[in-house]
């Protein structure tokens, strides 16, 4: 039997160079330890923010800067997308009013998210709807984060996962927030259990193959999906 396995491995920061298929050594569990066979995995934003994510990532976010409590005014950009999807369905749990945005093609799967306002940011500009937001969670960056400050109420905050520089292109008297996350093996666990049961739901935008893991983490990057990511590791 091979002592090796294959491995993604991020050696060094850097673009979509920096991220590499290897055969590394397999660990020997210890005693008390067992080794577990890996069969597939989600291809996350935060995977290329590091160069993790998914429902862990998005609870971990939206309470970030604080409790959810009901009634709250939330924005969510990206709401079709892997975190954006969890984060819809953790806001409504909390009996939040949840305003999200999604392209065309996604509105009707963010309504059965739980969505309250839908806006099709191909056809409408959400700053024209939209206003008295108590927390925007971003996760698209860019010029969606510029546009955000305008729609925040008096005190309201945003939460950024695609923009590490959100504090310098923080308004005076305006909160932004950077978020990365961190692992949480409870967390995960428990969220797990949830999807397993389908009281959380997940769509799959793409299945890649073991090989193909860092050229998905980089069109994760540079190209707007729907759904998660799941890379094969049997492929």
């Amino acid at each position: 039997m091979s002592t090796l396995q294959r491995a993604v491995l991020i050696r060094t920061y850097g673009g979509a160079g920096a991220v590499e298929v290897a055969k590394i050594e397999k660990p020997e569990p210890e005693q008390g330890q067992v080794l577990v066979q890996v069969r597939a995995a989600g291809v996350n934003g935060i995977d290329w923010k590091v160069r993790e994510g998914a429902a862990v990532a998005a609870w971990k976010s939206l309470t970030h800067a604080g409790p959810i409590h009901p009634g709250q005014r939330i924005l969510i950009h990206g709401a079709a997308g892997g975190l954006g999807a969890y984060a819809v369905q953790y806001a409504k749990r909390a009996a939040a009013q949840v305003f999200a945005t999604a392209g065309t093609a996604d509105l009707d799967y963010v309504r059965s998210l739980g969505a309250d306002h839908v806006i099709d940011y191909q056809a409408q500009r959400f700053e024209n709807i939209v206003r008295d937001i108590d927390l925007v969670l971003d996760y698209v960056g860019g010029k969606v984060l510029d546009r955000s400050w305008q729609v925040l109420a008096e005190n309201g905050v945003i939460v950024g996962t695609s923009s590490p520089d959100i504090l310098a292109r923080t308004p005076a008297n305006r909160r932004g927030l950077w978020f990365m996350n961190t692992p949480d093996p409870e967390l995960l666990a428990s969220l797990a259990k949830e999807i397993a049961s389908g009281t959380l739901r997940s769509r799959i935008g793409e299945v890649v193959g073991f090989a193909d893991i860092p050229s998905a983490i980089e069109r994760n990057r540079t190209v707007s999906g729907t759904g998660k990511v799941v890379a094969d590791f049997s492929r």
